[in-house]
């Protein structure tokens, strides 16, 4: 996913440092809260899907090869170091590895008895089974941010983004009625055990951002403590502790607007069960998080934070959020309290809707909007087309605005396309790539961001910006009527005929001829050409140009160079004896940062796409992009086309140019 990065000044006792994180710029943001002491090298590639992940601050050195993982995979990952604020787990005062860091940081509590937390009787407390309470008002204020940033956060400062601290509590009197936090030997007072507990607390978090101004640092519980930490996490939501759904919302977005920038919130709900498959549950935690800027999370239990439940809804590439959430009935906005009911926030490619009522809701949409085309909960993700949903009670839903245009590559106006990952599956609703500005069967380039765009009809080229047009000419002569096909790479148009010989030529955006161009199937050949630039070649300077053989010639793919010279690398896609031409695109189908060339046959072949490298060699299975009886030829395109920063192949029929 592309990031945006964000650089936001801490004015503490350091001023001038900035706090810079990499936070996603569009949604769902997803975050994983993984406590494994260990994370394999499998679980780490898994792991790397995420946009934040809390992990213990042992991992470094347990499973080193983790972090290179998550970080190659995922170079704008979030990773913060867990430790508990104020407790330890009983085990780790055991650990005789003089090297690990649990040793290094629990070891010293067996001879100072005196950082514990005890009540007047002299007992241990204990908020977890198996802990011990440790008591934030001793040098354990110090002990901890000072540890956390000399032995983990400093030893490992390009791997680690900050720190996860779990129960920052405002307050302790009610762990034990005779809580003795002053160690006078004396009950405390409820309001002086809660005081000197806040102070200690507050004191760990000052420490802490004192000593790393520009690393995140986030809590678990609702510690009131923003004017040091950047957020925390939200567990078990919706918890009736905070209030329900309605209280759990006010909590979650008092964080957003109290924390330290750039806030972050981890909206995390527990299954309470081995099974990934209470979808209604993830869906319900996912957009009420997605009213918010926040991190859904959705694991196993609270007992067992380890998941690695990767959901359809994750991959859903919504853009950058446009406002804020409104309930549908009331219009009132998170400002007004948050009412039960179903409540909208609108997205650049789509929508979220939740249901918070103790009943189903039906929402009429004022256009039509695409379900996601899941592989899980296919009742729900069924891809259809809607202009209205029903949603259970405590459920949600996200739709997809509908697609209808190829953006960055040649589609001919009119067709009817699928979108396909590079494997085959089909990942979106089908549809016609129509604009009602051209003509049916114009060839047409869409770049949005230069707010260019590149017509070719049976005779011209016609380049427009922002809808104005700038040159018009014709690559083959006002006499010539056989159709001009067009690939369009920086400031290149490189033109091929669709029928006719098969001359490409290389022209400027402003109509100016740069290359008189060549015959790559000989002057004798007349079925036209088809065209695409793109690096397949990489070693090679420039980009090349990529042409397929037009109807009536083999489906042989040629690579040649950016003069239109040939390279040496050509082969038959398809068997060598039929006469369907081929259909060429060229571009990172399978986002492994290589460009890669896609093809399919034309007029009178089954619709098989295939993938190859610029050397001919096929990197994917091939697959039918429609019916094996549609000989009606078709189209490819490399498009990224739902804005998720990943390539998606489009297969275009022309069944519709031909009845």
């Amino acid at each position: 996913m592309k990031k945006l990065l964000l650089s936001i000044s801490l004015w503490l006792s350091l001023p001038g440092l900035a706090l810079a994180v990499n936070l996603p710029d569009g949604y769902p943001r997803v975050g994983n809260y993984f406590l494994d002491p260990e994370i394999s090298d499998a679980e780490a590639t898994e792991l790397a899907q995420w946009d934040i992940v809390v992990v213990g601050f042992e991992t470094h050195y347990t499973s080193p090869n983790a972090f290179k993982i998550l970080q190659a995979a995922n170079p704008d990952i979030i990773i913060l170091a867990y430790v508990t604020s104020e407790e330890v787990p009983e085990k780790h005062l055991t650990v005789t590895d003089t090297a690990s860091p649990v040793y290094k940081l629990y070891n010293q509590l067996n001879s100072r008895d005196d950082l514990f937390l005890k009540n007047t009787s002299g007992d241990y407390l204990n908020f977890y089974p198996d802990t011990r309470l440790i008591n934030v008002i001793t040098e354990w204020k110090k002990i901890l941010p000072r540890f956390m940033t000399k032995q983990i956060i400093q030893e490992d400062p390009k791997d680690w983004d900050g720190i996860f601290y779990d129960n920052c509590f405002n307050d302790i009197a009610w762990i034990d009625d005779e809580v003795d936090v002053n160690q006078d030997g004396e009950a405390d007072f409820w309001k002086t055990a809660d005081a000197e507990w806040k102070s200690g607390m507050t004191k760990m978090m000052k420490q802490t951002r004192q000593r790393n101004p520009n690393k995140v640092i986030i809590c678990n519980s609702n510690g009131e403590f923003y004017t040091y930490i950047n957020g925390r996490l939200i567990e078990a939501f919706p918890s009736s502790f905070d209030g329900g759904w309605t209280g759990s919302m006010k909590q979650y977005f008092d964080v957003l607007q109290t924390a330290k920038d750039p806030s972050i919130v981890i909206v995390n709900t527990v299954a309470n069960s081995t099974e990934a498959d209470n979808y209604q549950q993830m869906r319900y935690n996912l957009t009420s998080t997605l009213m918010g800027n926040g991190f859904a999370s959705y694991d196993q239990s609270v007992d067992s934070h380890s998941s690695l439940w990767w959901y359809d809804e994750y991959s859903v590439a919504l853009g950058d959020a446009l406002g804020d959430p409104y309930n549908v009935t009331s219009n009132a906005g998170p400002g007004d309290g948050w009412s039960k009911g179903v409540w909208r926030r609108n997205f650049e490619r789509g929508i979220v809707l939740v249901n918070s009522s103790d009943e189903t809701k039906r929402v009429i949409l004022e256009d039509g909007f695409e379900k996601i085309l899941g592989t899980q909960d296919t009742a729900v993700n069924n891809g259809n087309v809607v202009g209205s949903v029903k949603i259970a009670a405590h459920d949600g839903i996200i739709l997809q605005g509908r697609i209808a245009q190829v953006v960055n590559d040649p589609y001919i106006n009119g067709t009817y396309a699928k979108v396909f990952s590079s494997r085959g599956k089909q990942l979106r609703n089908s549809f016609f790539t129509y604009n009602s500005a051209y003509s049916g069967s114009d060839v047409v380039v869409e770049i949005p961001e230069r707010n260019l765009t590149v017509v070719a009809d049976d005779t011209f080229v016609t380049i427009y910006r922002s809808g104005v047009v700038q040159t018009r000419f014709a690559p083959y002569g006002t006499g010539f009527s056989g159709g001009v096909n067009i690939a369009v790479e920086g400031r290149r148009i490189v033109t091929g005929t669709q029928s006719g010989g098969a001359h490409v030529r290389i022209y400027s955006l402003s109509g100016k001829l740069v290359d008189t161009g060549c015959f790559p199937y000989g002057p004798a050949f007349r079925g036209g050409v088809n065209v695409a630039m793109a690096d397949v070649l990489r070693n090679k300077p420039g980009k090349e140009i990529v042409v397929g053989a037009g109807q009536g010639g083999g489906p042989q793919v040629m690579v040649l160079n950016k003069s239109c010279k040939p390279t040496g690398q050509q082969w038959f896609a398809y068997d060598s004896n039929v006469r369907t031409g081929v259909w060429v695109a060229a571009g990172d189908v399978n986002n492994d940062g290589k460009d890669d060339i896609v093809t399919i046959p034309g007029k009178g072949g089954a619709p098989v796409v295939k993938i190859f490298t610029g050397r001919g060699k096929q990197i994917k299975k091939s697959f039918y992009a429609f019916s094996s009886s549609n000989a009606s030829g078709a189209q490819v395109a490399v498009s990224d086309i739902d804005g998720d920063g990943d390539n998606e192949l489009i297969a275009m029929s022309f069944a519709i140019f031909n009845e």
